[in-house]
Formats: structure tokens, C-alpha cells, sequence
């Protein structure tokens, strides 16, 4: 079996290591689940990636696309994120996501589509969630405490306000899948029934799955039986 990966850092398997430095997992989820089906993955993940960039992507790996069975695809994570700089400076201006969720809908369902017209058959991959006050403070740690304070209105006094707009980009993913007849396979409910919570399985960034979170990946993958 030959599968194609396109996605942002997650699916490249960046975690946040002690240190504080960004590094790529050797067992990330895509490698446990080509160990777990024996089957070959090429992993075109890349830090910073928004669905924009996924269409570069495509174009430039068109023929290895082409020769996949499956093309596994996770992005909006990114695509969701704000320039928070900008808005610390201007709490008070007009500030856009990188990529808009109307954009966003519409550049997936072309994604879907051009994989599917390439031969390979589209699979989506929900979004783990966010830890949103952990991403706040890896957000705002290099900034005045009134530039926080800034962000933090602008927010409308509510931490959780990122998770919830988060959400609304991992909806538009389940929604491409039932508009496209792709399937879906639902990795954030993995998160949220976890035991332990799912901040414990995530980097101390709050965006990143750790090592554990990118077993869970893996098992919901291989569980559910889309790539069979």
C-alpha cells in the first residue's frame, strides 16, 4: 500500500522538546502507521503549512500522488492562527486569520478534488484540539505584559475563545468530507475521552501532540479502517 501525507507540522511529527526547541518525533503517527499496515508513506508534512500551501504541495508532488493508493491530508491548524503580533500592537483593528474559513472550505473541497482527479483517494484527518491557555502563554511569552493584556482583549477577556475558533476550522473539515463523500477520520475525539486529558497529550505549547498524542493519532488511523 502507498500512501502520501500532506499536512502542516503535525503531521510532519514537530513536537516542542524540553528544551524548548522544535524537533520531529521519529515514531510520529505517520510512521507507526505505516509499521502498523506495512505500508510505505511518503510524509510531505511541513512546519507552518496552511491549506495554501497544500495546493503548492500537490502541484509539486503531483506524480507521487499519482502513484498512491491513499493521500492522507491534515491541515488548519495554521490556517485558523492569527498574526498575534499585529494584534498586540492594534487590539483594535480589524485582524483576519491566515486563512479565512470561507477560503478555507474552498480551497479544501479543490484540494479533495485534485487529489481525487490525480487517481489517489483523498483521506481527511480531523484536528487534535488546542490547549488554549497553553497556546496563550507560548503565544505571549516573548511579549510586555501589556501586549498580553492587549491580545487578551482583543479576545474579549476569554482564553478559551482560540479553542473555540479552532473548532470552527476542524468543523469545516468534517463538513468537506460529507460535501466531497470523502471520508473523515475523526482524530479529536481521541483527545477529548483521553483519560488523562488531553492536554496531557500535548507539547507545552498547546498545539503540538507529544509522543503520546501522536500514538492516538496513529491508533484512530489505523482503527478506522479507511486505509484498508
Amino acid at each position: 500500500m502507498k500512501i502520501v501525507a500532506l499536512g502542516d507540522s503535525i503531521t510532519k511529527g514537530v513536537v516542542l522538546s524540553a528544551d524548548h526547541n522544535y524537533t520531529t518525533l521519529d515514531h510520529n503517527f505517520t510512521q507507526i502507521v505505516a509499521n502498523s499496515l506495512g505500508a510505505e508513506i511518503e510524509n510531505y508534512g511541513k512546519f507552518g503549512s496552511t491549506i495554501t500551501f497544500g495546493h503548492h504541495l500537490l502541484q509539486r508532488h503531483a506524480s507521487e500522488v499519482s502513484a498512491a493508493d491513499y493521500t492522507l491530508i491534515e491541515y488548519g491548524g495554521n490556517d485558523c492562527d492569527f498574526y498575534w503580533k499585529r494584534i498586540a500592537l492594534d487590539p483594535d483593528g480589524s485582524h483576519r486569520a491566515k486563512t479565512t474559513l470561507e477560503e478555507f472550505r474552498e480551497l479544501y473541497v479543490s484540494l479533495v478534488e485534485r487529489v481525487r482527479t490525480l487517481g489517489s483517494r483523498p483521506i481527511l484527518l480531523s484536528l487534535p484540539p488546542i490547549g488554549s491557555s497553553s497556546y496563550f502563554s507560548f503565544v505571549c511569552r516573548a511579549l510586555t505584559d501589556d501586549n498580553r493584556s492587549n491580545i487578551l482583549r482583543w479576545m474579549g477577556g476569554d482564553v478559551e475563545a482560540i479553542g473555540r475558533w479552532h473548532d470552527s476550522y476542524n468543523r469545516v473539515v468534517f463538513e468537506v468530507g460529507e460535501q466531497t463523500s470523502t471520508p473523515v477520520i475523526d482524530a479529536t475525539r481521541p483527545f477529548y475521552t483521553h483519560a488523562e486529558g488531553f492536554d496531557s497529550l500535548l507539547c507545552t505549547d498547546g498545539i503540538h501532540p507529544n509522543g503520546e498524542g501522536h500514538r492516538i493519532i496513529a491508533e484512530a488511523i489505523v482503527g478506522s479502517g479507511a486505509l484498508a
